[in-house]
């Protein structure tokens, strides 16, 4: 009888989530509460150094378990937040929470460990994002850390002054800036010229299967090169096999991202992870 309860609650608990993730209202609603609950947590994904095979850095993704729902994927939530105002209070929630698990914990950090957050064109229409910097970096000073934006592909970031001067400030913050999924949406040649980032991102797009698709190396390997000129560093995600990281780090990739190495976990699991990595002193 417990089994059946069990599996009757299940499947409805399933039937409503369909139902209330096709219903973009509903959806935004709950979201909009989720915000203000703080029930959006961040996980960080490692990107390891494909010469030393350590943790140097992380990317912050923010997930969504709802209390009823379960897990909501950022798939259904990201874009939702877009276009409706709400990025930039996930990107403000996400900064702020890492800081704070930060903080909470008693841990040495590999110097220069960098943690990437995502950033989208919202951010890029205030001072805000430049504010946040400011504080993560006050508020972890004692832990050596780095911090890094990544801007995503999916609206593009006007070529503005208001833009430029952002760029500069967050350039004197020492923050680094990385271009997500180089070569989809509006990731391209352009956004190399406008943001002279420090980092690119080679999408999953490009390096799932490349060890055996004379297109996809074509293309990394282009890249690679590209960036190569410019004196970026490059971090192909979407690493999920050995055969693909032995062929990644042969064109010349400088960090992985993928589930070979790590899943997302919590962020206080990935300090715990990076703390327990380190040598001994």
């Amino acid at each position: 009888m417990r089994i059946f309860k069990r599996t009757f609650k299940s499947a409805l608990l399933s039937a409503l989530s369909d139902k209330t993730l096709a219903q973009p209202h509903a959806l935004l609603f709950m979201l909009r509460r989720a915000i203000n609950k703080h029930q959006l947590m961040p996980f960080i994904q490692p990107i390891v150094d494909a010469r030393t095979g350590e943790t140097v850095a992380g990317e912050v993704l923010m997930r969504w378990h709802h209390p009823a729902l379960g897990n909501i994927s950022p798939d259904y939530f990201i874009p939702l937040a877009e276009k409706n105002g709400l990025i930039s209070r996930i990107t403000e929630s996400g900064i702020q929470s890492v800081a704070r698990t930060v903080m909470s914990m008693a841990f040495i950090c590999r110097p220069e460990t960098t943690l990437f957050f995502n950033v989208s064109a919202a951010d890029f229409k205030n001072h805000a994002i430049v504010n946040l910097c400011k504080a993560f970096k006050r508020d972890t000073a004692q832990r050596d850390l780095r911090i890094g934006l990544e801007i995503t592909e999916r609206e593009a970031v006007e070529d503005t002054t208001l833009v430029k001067d952002l760029c500069k400030s967050l350039a004197l913050l020492g923050v680094d800036l990385s271009v997500d999924d180089f070569g989809t949406g509006n990731a391209n040649y352009h956004y190399l010229m406008q943001f002279r980032p420090r980092y690119i991102k080679i999408d999953k797009m490009f390096t799932a299967g490349v060890e055996a698709d004379p297109v996809k190396e074509a293309i990394v390997r282009n890249i690679i090169a590209v960036a190569t000129e410019l004196h970026c560093l490059t971090i192909a995600e979407g690493v999920e096999t050995d055969a693909q990281r032995q062929k990644l780090a042969t064109l010349g990739v400088s960090h992985f991202q993928g589930y070979f190495f790590s899943k997302p976990v919590e962020a206080s699991v990935f300090f715990h992870q990076l703390m327990h990595a380190l040598p001994l002193r």
